[in-house]
């Protein structure tokens, strides 16, 4: 039955219906601790009016009475149990879906009611108030068991956990209801330790690992918070009792005693306030700047009555005189002065290399970052470089690079990425070329001027080698292109050759044969035949033209990339044609044989869609040439292209031919009207 109790806890949402439910529950069962705590707090009053002689003493030589001490104690107490209350009021009524909300809801009242870190229990205890102190005992002690193996998603992770869970709880009502049982672990002190200091390393790594495998940023706030109360809690008591390690007194009912059962009693309010932010989610993500300071003063104020009490000690072994305290006191505190903001200047950047990476030292960054990139070879290892340095530089859960509209191919997790990202625009020269997608460090978190003065010199790197990448893939494109246009033209060769010529060249060897076996027996059939064999030989031999002139035009070598295009488009022109006119730098140097053929190919293409679409009357052909490239420009002065209108075969073919050499190619409508076709093809230092 334990353990089914304990496994409903771990499911997260409370069904509707039990909602309302629970809150009257914990109404009751508030009502219920309250009466248990004034009954309580009525038997401690009155130990604390009896008081023994020495706190007495101590109280009347600092002129505070016996019942006041007694009614600032409970009063302390008081607070204590009402700021536990307000807080798991606040989370019943405002989280009662939540089974971990209403769990803790209950915890915390327990908590608020039953103990009291500061005071041991009532030692006379009248014997029918036993059995209630046992279990109270008994819930509140299994509840902060539980909570912390729980917290903050309601489920027990690990799962030995919930096992460990039932053990403990076994032990607690042996301990609570059995105390002169042999497995009681107290009855044997070295069992008991054992015991507590394996309870405390599960209460404590659990969170820890809890915290490291759960991906959810809500989740992992939660339990920062928690931390955070507890780490604050035991710092407070540190810092709190401190002074008693150098001589001062401590001792109940002195002024310093006062004072640390106060610092006490609110350093432990860190706990509920922390669970209570953490639980309502209320300002859930300002925990990081709030911890950064904590760790920043917190060390900066030990460190700084640490040297001062050395200080004074260390003066103090050479002047014993009564009269140089006041210089001694002096010269310490003109030491803390001057190590002070030196002092908080490191601290401060520790603690952001510690919280925030090295945002705060781009140099050192750009240095490892450099280091790095020397040895990343392949130009895609060098973004996957980049990414991971600057998530380990930024303690970043998520950083990528994608290029141009591409899915992130360069991330630095494998992990779904989280749904908050920032997208950052990578640049070349003014020239985007992809972008940087980064996820800050928290849900709801913004990056820093200091994080953003770290990220903007590292995505200047990072475009450069996006831009490079880019280059890269496009080269390889370029590659696959030229490999599988030559494939696409063997492939048709073969076909023409083995499909066409070759069949035609075995039936000329065959009607040969057949000719000449009728030379002798019947010349004139004989004569027939080879009229007719001729008439196919012409024919084989055009069909072999047609394939030479497929792989080059035969006109390019015969007359030239001009001539060749006068040629083409003079059947066009005349009197009752189109009026054409050509711009043409003369005289035209040799040019490389691949340049030729697509110049020639991306005019007569221009000319043909002009022929077919344009309906013009005029067109203008321009070859110049101009910083060692080939501008091929023809327009006219027809209709223009269409607002639907989309690039076909044709006008694909023309960028494809242009981008091959390195070259580009803009179809663009004139403002005056018609169509402009812009070629520029590098012709290279030859």
């Amino acid at each position: 039955m334990l353990r089914d109790m304990i496994a409903d806890l771990s499911a997260p949402q409370l069904p509707a219906r039990w909602q309302r439910a629970a809150q009257v529950l914990w109404i009751l069962v508030t009502l219920l601790a309250l009466a248990f705590f004034i009954y309580e707090v009525n038997l401690s009053y009155s130990e604390l009016l009896d008081a023994p002689l020495n706190l007495q003493k101590n109280l009347a030589d600092h002129g505070i009475s016996l019942r006041v001490y007694a009614n600032y104690l409970t009063g302390l107490r008081s607070i204590y149990m009402l700021v536990h209350l307000v807080i798991a009021g606040i989370i019943i009524f405002k989280r009662p879906n939540e089974r971990i909300a209403v769990f803790t809801a209950f915890f915390l009242v327990m908590l608020g009611t039953t103990f009291w870190p500061l005071a041991e229990r009532v030692a006379d205890q009248p014997d029918f108030w036993r059995l209630p102190r046992a279990i109270a005992n008994l819930l509140m002690s299994s509840s902060l068991l539980i909570f912390f193996l729980i917290f903050p998603d309601g489920r027990f992770t690990p799962r030995w956990t919930k096992p460990v869970a039932v053990v403990m709880l076994g032990l607690l009502v042996i301990e609570n209801f059995f105390p002169e049982s042999k497995l009681n672990p107290q009855n044997n002190w070295t069992v008991g330790a054992t015991l507590s200091l394996i309870t405390m390393v599960i209460m404590v790594y659990v969170p820890v690992h809890r915290y490291r495998s759960m991906s959810n940023p809500v989740l992992r706030q939660q339990t920062k918070w928690v931390v955070y109360g507890i780490s604050a809690a035991i710092i407070g008591f540190f810092i709190v009792t401190l002074p008693a390690s150098f001589g001062i007194s401590m001792e109940e009912g002195t002024t310093y005693g006062l004072i640390s059962i106060t610092g006490m009693m609110l350093s432990i309010l860190f706990i509920p306030i922390s669970i209570g932010i953490a639980i309502t989610r209320s300002r859930l993500w300002d925990i990081d700047p709030i911890i950064n300071r904590t760790l920043v003063y917190g060390a900066l104020s030990f460190l700084t009555i640490l040297f001062y009490v050395l200080t004074v000690g260390v003066f103090a072994l050479y002047f014993r005189s009564n009269e140089t305290n006041l210089v001694i006191s002096f010269i310490a505190t003109g030491v803390v002065a001057i190590l002070f903001e030196p002092l908080r200047q490191r601290l401060q950047r520790a603690v952001n290399r510690l919280m925030y990476g090295e945002r705060d030292d781009p140099a050192t960054v750009l240095i490892r970052l450099s280091q790095r990139l020397d040895s990343a070879l392949a130009p895609d290892s060098v973004l996957q470089t980049i990414v991971e340095t600057l998530a380990q530089t930024l303690r970043l859960p998520y950083a990528a690079i994608s290029l141009l509209d591409e899915e992130p191919r360069f991330a630095s997790t494998r992990q779904l990425p989280p749904s908050e990202l920032i997208h950052l625009p990578l640049t070349y020269q003014t020239e985007r070329v992809g972008e940087l997608i980064l996820a800050p460090r928290a849900a709801g978190e913004s990056f820093s001027t200091a994080d953003m003065k770290l990220i903007n010199i590292i995505a200047q790197q990072a475009g450069v080698a996006a831009y490079t990448v880019r280059l890269n893939n496009d080269l390889q494109k370029s590659r696959e292109r030229l490999v599988t246009a030559q494939e696409e033209e063997r492939r048709r060769l073969r076909r023409d050759l083995h499909d066409g010529v070759g069949p035609t060249l075995a039936s000329l060897s065959q009607r040969i044969d057949t000719a000449s076996e009728f030379v002798k027996s019947d010349p004139e059939k004989s004569v027939q035949l080879l009229k007719e064999l001729k008439g196919q030989v012409k024919e084989t031999v055009s069909e072999i033209r047609r394939l030479v002139y497929a792989l080059r035009p035969p006109v390019l070598d015969e007359f030239g990339l001009v001539s060749a295009i006068r040629e083409y488009v003079a059947q066009y022109s005349g009197p009752n044609g189109m009026t054409i006119t050509f711009d043409v730098t003369e005289p035209l140097p040799s040019l490389p044989a691949a340049v030729e053929v697509a110049a020639y190919r991306i005019a007569l293409e221009s000319f043909t869609n002009i022929i077919k679409h344009a309906e013009a009357s005029a067109c203008q052909i321009k070859i110049k040439i101009e910083n060692r490239s080939l501008l091929l420009e023809i327009s006219d002065n027809g209709k223009g292209l269409s607002a639907e209108s989309r690039a076909g075969v044709g006008r694909t073919s023309m960028h494809e031919r242009a981008a091959e050499l390195g070259g580009e190619c803009v179809i663009e409508n004139i403002p005056t009207g018609g169509t402009r076709v812009s070629a520029r093809l590098p012709i290279g230092k030859e």
